[in-house]
């Protein structure tokens, strides 16, 4: 069953952050959604086209950006890059829960263990370093397999609750059976869990302080910037792509790009074996709904998986190749080449649409990241539990 990722707008492979971010979401689709779908390990294929070489250019190197100025930041001291992030981060937790710190143990009383532990183990994949992926997988799916046997345990409900460095005190410990045996030494080496270990504790007990922590004149600061070079790179995705997407016969080169990995993609499957699953984020599913309703008519998609996409959007602009018999029909029939579709949305996430009031045959789900209105459109990915839960929707249909 081999998988297609496309990526969205704002994605560069001279990034630092880009390459350790697909390493990331291919460990966590091979590790947490494939074996969910029952995805044969030996066809697990992953295929992550590249396309942001073919994106928008900014001739003076977006110098049309507003700047904060190099004084205010001296004024205020530089932070390494990892503090930042913190910062960053801080501030969208701040935003996404009103104000209000986070006890895991009050969590697991108002919302469930489960909750509780999906949210510790997300706090952690914003601040670990991506070289212990695979170690974070092992630790995650431990606490799934002890939260599915252990679903109250006493200790983390008691009253008054425990603070946050002792919930995950006792959760290490409770997991420690569970764990994959070839990484049980490996694991505490990685991970110090060593230094990691303590940066874990230092961010989840920060999150219990998240209103002193977040809102900063830095955090702000950082949140302004962000937000000025993602709209910017937003819209000259977007541009560049509809006016240089082609048409077909003579296709542009970020379509002929997916096209070849969708055609790549779908002669690897094999007998008992045999679906595709199309994945698009944000301009991404935009580009891969263009193509398969355009350019890739023949192409067959099994599960179609649109995330934090504008796919609805662009088909009210009437902005796609396809040909529209009655431009005004009360909603679009899903593409019979598309044999199931399932799009997220968060609603913090301003640049997420739904699907069900444009299409027939779509099943929209929300889907809580976490952060707040900046970091939302790029945080689904970020989160173990956001896979977990992905497969459970696939396994429901």
């Amino acid at each position: 069953m081999p998988i297609v990722f496309v990526h969205g707008v704002n994605n560069r492979i001279e990034s630092a952050d880009y390459l350790p971010s697909v390493e990331r979401k291919s460990v966590f689709l091979k590790t947490i959604l494939s074996p969910r779908i029952g995805i044969n390990k030996k066809n697990n294929f992953i295929d992550f086209p590249y396309w942001g070489d073919s994106g928008v250019k900014f001739r003076w190197n977006q110098a049309s950006l507003p700047s904060s100025g190099e004084d205010e930041e001296l004024a205020m001291g530089i932070p390494d890059n990892r503090e930042r992030n913190i910062q960053f981060w801080l501030n969208e937790f701040n935003f996404q829960y009103g104000g209000k710190g986070i006890n895991l143990g009050a969590l697991s009383k108002s919302r469930g263990f489960e909750t509780a532990v999906d949210l510790m183990w997300d706090v952690v994949s914003v601040v670990l370093d991506t070289t212990s992926d695979e170690v974070l997988i092992d630790y995650y799916n431990a606490s799934m397999q002890y939260v599915a046997k252990s679903p109250v345990p006493t200790w983390a409900f008691q009253s008054p609750p425990l603070s946050n460095e002792k919930f995950i005190e006792i959760l290490f410990n409770e997991i420690e059976p569970y764990k994959s045996a070839k990484r049980a030494d490996a694991a505490s080496e990685v991970l110090g869990f060593g230094s990691a270990l303590q940066s874990i504790r230092e961010i989840v007990n920060r999150i219990a302080n998240a209103p002193g922590d977040a809102i900063s004149a830095l955090g702000i600061k950082l949140a302004r910037e962000s937000a000025h070079s993602v709209a910017s790179q937003f819209i000259g995705d977007v541009f560049t792509y509809l006016n240089e997407r082609g048409r077909l016969g003579n296709e542009g080169a970020i379509v002929k790009k997916i096209v070849k990995s969708l055609r790549d993609a779908n002669d690897r499957k094999q007998s008992g074996d045999d679906k595709l699953v199309v994945i698009g984020h944000s301009l991404g599913g935009v580009i891969l709904y263009d193509i398969l309703t355009h350019f890739a008519q023949d192409v067959t998609v099994d599960i179609f998986i649109t995330v934090g996409s504008q796919v609805a959007l662009f088909e009210e602009m009437s902005l796609y190749r396809k040909p529209v018999d009655d431009p005004r029909p009360n909603r679009l029939e899903r593409p019979q080449n598309i044999k199931k579709w399932l799009n997220v949305y968060d609603t913090n996430d301003i640049f997420s649409f739904r699907m069900s009031g444009v299409f027939d045959g779509v099943d929209d789900y929300r889907f809580d990241t976490g952060y707040g209105i900046l970091a939302s459109h790029g945080g689904y990915f970020e989160r173990p539990s956001f896979y977990k839960r992905l497969a459970a929707r696939l396994k429901e249909e």
